[in-house]
């Protein structure tokens, strides 16, 4: 059997069935960017079965309405041609002019931020704002963890999961418990090659993990949460993220762990 042809033929129908959705990842391997709407679904339906059984307030509604639309705006960004690379390359084409897919989602993601924590149970206003630079910086990390498979959903499974067990974050965000089950599913598929999150995908894992740290983490704590984002979007625009985490044997082996290697 001529196993290179076969592959070839397969890579050449997932081209045909995803269309843009498919993109070659670090190995080569043509892969689908569906885990995004994916989790979409999850979360759509986990806030109807808690609203079901406890009607949810503006909170929960809205959190879920901004998600899906963080959501919708890293969708435009996969469908689109590939334009300037990094949070620093899209500013500066906004300054001269241009706007970018990547400047649509910067602009989404930081009025989504803004109108979730506006949301939220009422808290003194720094700390809000400091919240809502935690969610919109949590949101560009996430986008930037996702160069590699399994990534992303490893950094976002204990942080959401932690939010859930700390228990104000069932209710007030009740789309968590639909997207941790299903980014459970989604990382399995993702280690294995069958489907990637795209920017559909990592940007509202970013948004739910870092709305999630707001509701559960004391005042104290989330002014440190969204100092620990910011620093990591600086260290994703100089060092970049890979190096970092390649530099600490057990985040290395973590991020490793059940993954392809890649080609010799």
């Amino acid at each position: 059997m001529d196993r290179g042809g076969d592959g070839r033929g397969r890579e050449g129908r997932r081209a045909v069935r995803w269309g843009r959705l498919a993109v070659e990842n670090y190995r080569g391997r043509l892969v689908p960017r569906t885990l995004g709407l994916w989790l979409a679904l999850c979360a759509t339906a986990s806030t109807l079965v808690v609203d079901a059984a406890r009607p949810l307030g503006p909170a929960g509604w809205g959190g879920l309405a901004c998600l899906l639309l963080v959501a919708a705006a890293g969708l435009v960004d996969d469908l689109v041609p590939i334009g300037p690379r990094g949070l620093a390359g899209h500013l500066r084409a906004l300054v001269h002019g241009h706007m970018t897919t990547g400047v649509l989602k910067l602009l989404v993601g930081g009025g989504c931020a803004v109108i979730a924590i506006g949301l939220q149970p009422r808290r003194h206003v720094p700390i809000e704002l400091a919240g809502m630079v935690l969610v919109a910086a949590a949101t560009n990390v996430w986008n930037g963890l996702d160069v590699a498979p399994g990534r992303a959903l490893k950094a976002f499974l204990p942080v959401e999961l932690g939010a859930l067990l700390a228990g104000p974050a069932v209710e007030l965000l009740p789309f968590g418990v639909g997207l941790a089950a299903g980014a459970a599913i989604g990382l399995v598929l993702d280690v294995l090659e069958r489907a990637m999150l795209g920017d559909a995908g990592s940007n509202p894992l970013g948004f739910a993990a870092g709305l999630s740290l707001y509701v559960v983490l004391p005042d104290p704590a989330v002014v440190a949460a969204a100092a620990l984002a910011v620093a990591l979007n600086v260290l994703a625009e100089t060092v970049t993220l890979t190096r970092a985490i390649r530099a600490v044997p057990p985040l290395r082996w973590l991020d490793e762990l059940g993954r392809f290697p890649p080609p010799a």
